[in-house]
């Protein structure tokens, strides 16, 4: 009889224990997943990361590869619409966060932008936050940095195979040069980054003068630090600026001898100068072995807002996102970030001069 007591008093534990245990929620991260692609791998180790320091969060994280690609981006969102996915985290380009953006909020999923600044999605009462600042802010702070460096003479290189980012970040850039620095000449040069031949620049690189090089360059291309290079061998003394959306350690490894006359604007501190930084990058190089791009320390925060918000109850998109706007301010582990009524942010930028001290 005693024995019967125990095993049903042990059966009611169980049964109590199981019902208290919460549910997963499902977050779609849509993101590059290509084979060697450092953009995936790194966001894969930000979210091990997250799991390893929050093993009783409730996200259960799906990766879908959209390839940083408009059709595929279509193609990865229509996935996760057949998973009944309601939380997104996305890294692609302005590109293929204009593809979906209608779709998201017919949808009513909730999405963290990491990576797409376009003013397409500013100042919106919408089910898209975002983490970083839009282009605006972006491309005038970059304008100031480039003005006080007081350039007789700027070459723009601009990519257009990110056209939702890089034509928007140049009239935006162009409008604050002008404001604060009418009298430097600037010339500008349009490429596609997918197709360049490198050798396809020496008449441009022969035929323009610059003190300041502006590479209009997003979405990790790699092309950025070759170019960059190839630049400095016909103006060695040129300071070369890249956008914050190269930050990586194959920008090291590409441009060569350029890097030590480089400039990198960041949306995090030096780790040199930020402990937190350095503690998240040194977890990152020791635990998965491999140098984690500056977009999946974003992809990182989302992770903290979003587990924020569901222990504190807030399990429906639409009652994340009241929480989330109702704290304004949000502290994580690798910094804080404020948002304002529209679910944008402005943080400040960080321009890195030694860039290889970076990465391990």
């Amino acid at each position: 009889m005693r024995h019967s007591s125990r095993f049903i008093l042990w059966t009611l534990l169980v049964i109590l224990l199981s019902g208290c245990a919460r549910p997963a929620i499902k977050v779609g991260l849509m993101t590059k997943l290509d084979a060697g692609s450092i953009i995936g791998t790194s966001e894969i180790a930000a979210v091990k990361e997250f799991e390893r320091l929050h093993p009783h969060s409730q996200i259960q994280v799906m990766p879908f590869d959209d390839g940083w690609d408009p059709v595929r981006t279509k193609q990865a969102y229509a996935e996760i619409q057949g998973n009944d996915i309601r939380y997104i985290i996305t890294s692609h380009t302005s590109t293929c966060a204009n593809e979906i953006a209608n779709d998201i909020n017919i949808d009513k999923r909730l999405t963290i932008i990491t990576g797409a600044t376009t003013t397409r999605l500013s100042g919106k009462d919408d089910y898209i936050l975002r983490v970083i600042p839009d282009v605006i802010r972006e491309q005038n702070i970059i304008a100031q940095k480039i003005g006080s460096l007081n350039p007789q003479k700027l070459l723009i290189i601009r990519d257009l195979s990110n056209s939702g980012y890089t034509i928007p970040a140049q009239e935006a850039f162009l409008a604050e040069l002008n404001n604060i620095a009418p009298n430097i000449k600037v010339n500008t040069v349009d490429i596609d980054a997918n197709k360049l031949e490198i050798h396809s620049l020496d008449q441009v690189l022969s035929f323009f003068n610059f003190s300041v090089l502006y590479l209009l360059i997003g979405g990790y291309k790699n092309i950025a630090g070759n170019i960059a290079q190839y630049a400095h061998q016909f103006q060695n003394g040129a300071t070369i600026v890249f956008t914050p959306w190269m930050n990586n350690k194959e920008l090291v490894n590409t441009a060569g001898p350029a890097i030590g006359h480089s400039i990198l604007p960041s949306l995090f501190p030096s780790r040199k100068t930020d402990k937190a930084i350095d503690d998240y990058m040194t977890s990152i190089e020791t635990n998965f072995h491999l140098s984690p791009t500056i977009i999946s320390l974003k992809v990182y925060q989302a992770l903290e807002i979003l587990d924020m918000a569901f222990n504190a109850g807030a399990t429906t998109p639409e009652k994340t996102k009241q929480w989330v706007l109702t704290q304004k301010s949000i502290a994580t582990r690798v910094g804080k970030i404020t948002f304002d009524a529209f679910g944008d942010t402005s943080e400040s930028y960080h321009f890195i001069n030694d860039i290889a001290g970076e990465f391990k």
